[in-house]
């Protein structure tokens, strides 16, 4: 479970054995996150019936080349496969399903094969607003070339997105603001609210070898709108905010760093880690997350297991998103240089609000983002929106 969306099915998936569910899986196994069911968690292969599909879908050269002349979205394409087709025509045809969740858009082409061969009601689950990052990312691109061809992703993507949307019985997001983006995109099916959920019993703060004060990152880095965010970041603040405090680290971690970033390790107090063993244990070690994220929808899921550790973390309010924190007490906001600049110097001056902060935040996902509680809303739902169907 090395990003979010790792994290975020792992989590789903054990809510719904902690709920009583029959579950079973099918996964494309993706040459960017591959996996052996040996190495899956064991609480999850011992309870859930899992099958692995692999696929190549590395970006290549030549299919990205020959994908122009055609209309379809290559980014849905990179995640067709004729196998993972036949296995779930074998799965439907030994099992009798209640609801199949399609995670994210990107295996909604499999939607037909499932409709043909399960009566199941058929939900997808939007992780992301997916052509909206495209989009910003063609808009904050500043080469021309490159630019052109994110907008003609992004296009792509877009008329794919919105051509599957109704196609199935409901959709579940991680924030109002996605689905106040599914609205304005003609979704006429019936949309479930249900943000990350955190086993709160799992993350266990320790609050007793921070280095105070100490700002860190942590995100994979192979994610466009991470790379974008840090590049930011690193040029417009911390360069800056170094100067004036000479004493203050800042630790960028992620797995799958572009090498370019290590040209800034151990320079003006920066540490570049790439990927830790236990992010958690970084979390706890550090005292302010920094989330400057200009791109992407969705809710981040670091953010929220950050303030299950109790960290104080300043964010975009894009970065933020889908996180029903108050600015002040449970979080710092920020949405420029400046910004950034002048939350850092309000923390490193008064260093107890880096405490009392992130203790509000702890609570927060206590209360608002227990995983448990949200599982059951979401089986309500599934159940609500199957005898509408029927």
């Amino acid at each position: 479970m090395k990003d979010g969306g790792a994290i975020a099915n792992y989590n789903e998936s054990k809510g719904y054995i902690n709920a009583g569910v029959e579950l079973c899986m099918a996964s494309l196994n993706t040459s960017k996150h591959f996996v052996t069911v040996e190495d899956l968690p064991v609480d999850l292969k011992n309870n859930a019936e899992i099958h692995l599909s692999y696929i190549d879908n590395r970006i290549k050269p030549k299919d990205a080349f020959l994908n122009l002349f055609k209309n379809t979205s290559y980014h849905v394409d990179r995640f067709i496969s004729k196998d993972f087709e036949q296995l779930l025509i074998d799965i439907c045809a030994t099992h009798t399903f209640d609801v199949v969740v399609f995670e994210s858009v990107f295996v909604a082409p499999y939607l037909p094969v499932v409709r043909a061969h399960s009566k199941a009601t058929c939900v997808l689950r939007q992780h992301n607003i997916e052509y909206k990052i495209w989009e910003n990312l063609a808009d904050n691109c500043t080469n021309i070339l490159k630019r052109s061809y994110l907008r003609l992703l992004a296009s792509r993507l877009k008329k794919y997105e919105l051509s599957v949307l109704n196609s199935f019985d409901g959709i579940t997001v991680f924030t109002q603001t996605d689905l106040d983006m599914l609205k304005a995109d003609k979704c006429t099916i019936p949309v479930g609210i249900f943000p990350f959920g955190i086993d709160t019993d799992a993350l266990i703060s320790k609050q007793d070898n921070i280095e105070m004060p100490s700002l860190f990152h942590l995100g994979s880095m192979d994610w466009l709108p991470n790379q974008e965010a840090m590049i930011w970041f690193i040029q417009e603040v911390w360069f800056d905010v170094s100067v004036k405090y000479p004493d203050l680290h800042f630790y960028l971690a992620g797995r799958n760093i572009p090498m370019h970033f290590f040209d800034y390790n151990n320079q003006n107090n920066m540490r570049v880690l790439g990927e830790v063993e236990n992010a958690h244990e970084l979390m706890n070690n550090k005292a302010i997350m920094i989330v400057p994220l200009f791109s992407g929808s969705g809710i981040r899921v670091k953010i929220l297991e950050g303030m299950a550790l109790g960290k104080c973390i300043i964010s975009t309010h894009l970065g933020a998103q889908g996180i029903d924190a108050v600015a002040g007490e449970e979080i710092l906001f920020a949405n420029s240089a400046e910004a950034f600049k002048s939350q850092i110097q309000f923390l490193m001056e008064h260093p107890n609000e880096i405490i009392r902060i992130g203790n509000n935040a702890q609570e927060l996902v206590r209360t608002k983002y227990n995983n448990a509680l949200l599982i059951q809303q979401k089986l309500q739902f599934y159940t609500q929106i199957s005898n509408n169907t029927k």
